[in-house]
């Protein structure tokens, strides 16, 4: 029996995005399977809504169509534009000059694709702390948390990550609650470039690589981001509402910092460099023993099954 979001909880908006990419074929290129954006993220995306209820959204026309043609877009929040309203699109041009300075040091990140394939989607997930500050500042629902929430998240693809669900969100967070997987370990480390290790060395020196204990212990000040044995942060995380600003205006900080060293990567990487530049311990950093707890928000250290 398909298990139900227990709606008794409401203190939590979930935020998430939906845009048909101008060159939508890239991302089934992309993501190595078939995403076709009808097929895929718009029923996914209905699901996400009927399943929690509470939801900020940014979306395209379409995806706004389809919405109120299913009877849910009155329920929700929702804000409606074109791809080319996104935040950075203005810094399109600027991040393909920079993704193909940075294409021989970047490794898994455009090892196989090249710059035009990425950059429309990056600028899409780069929205993403964007969302989260615009739900918190109109806070339709009045939350205590804005989780991020990818839009494809309901697809059957991913069934396998909803076993032991039981419905429920335990996790309260003080701070701003990301999980980090595991990797394949130092001999195969993923999603984990150079240059995060190199802009944090400019700044604080010489640093250690990271171990198991370290990130557990969630002590990140001193560990290098660089043949690390732990992935990326997940890319769900939850943030309390008085933070949802500061997490959004440090985000958009250590983005500039790395853009004016001729950096652009994905949202996830941009997290790690905030991790290590976090003088204000804004981050409740926990580690997923796996990769079925992927997007989980841990409560604890225990997941709560979120995916």
């Amino acid at each position: 029996m398909e298990k139900k979001y227990d709606k008794k909880r409401k203190d939590i908006t979930f935020c998430t995005m939906l845009f048909k990419l101008p060159e939508q074929q890239n991302l089934n290129k992309l993501k190595r399977m078939d995403r076709k954006f009808e097929n895929f993220y718009l029923p996914s995306l209905e699901k996400l809504i009927k399943t929690f209820e509470r939801v900020a959204l940014w979306c395209d026309h379409e995806t706004a169509d389809y919405l109120k043609r299913a009877g849910l877009d009155k329920k929700i929040m929702m804000r409606v534009m074109d791809f080319t309203e996104l935040p950075h699109y203005v810094e399109r041009e600027e991040w393909l000059k920079m993704l193909h300075k940075m294409r021989k040091n970047t490794g898994f990140l455009l090892h196989h694709k090249t710059p035009e394939q990425w950059v429309d989607y990056m600028i899409l997930i780069a929205a993403k702390p964007a969302v989260v500050d615009w739900a918190a500042k109109h806070d339709k629902f009045k939350s205590d948390y804005f989780m991020w929430f990818d839009a494809g998240a309901f697809n059957s693809i991913y069934e396998g990550f909803w076993y032991g669900w039981t419905g429920t969100i335990d996790a309260h967070p003080e701070r701003c609650r990301i999980t980090i997987a595991p990797t394949l370990g130092k001999t195969h480390p993923r999603w984990v470039p150079k240059f995060i290790y190199d802009i944090y060395s400019k700044y604080r020196g010489p640093i250690k690589d990271a171990t198991t204990e370290s990130v557990t212990r969630q002590n990140l000040t001193d560990i290098a981001m660089i043949n690390a044995d732990y992935d990326v942060p997940a890319s769900s995380f939850i943030i309390p509402k008085d933070l949802a600003h500061k997490f959004y205006t440090q985000f958009e900080t250590v983005r500039k910092i790395m853009k004016k060293h001729g950096l652009v990567s994905t949202e996830q990487a941009v997290f790690q460099a905030m991790m290590k530049f976090d003088v204000d311990a804004l981050f409740e950093v926990c580690y997923i023993r796996g990769y079925t707890g992927v997007y989980a928000t841990v409560s604890k250290e225990k997941p709560d099954y979120l995916l």
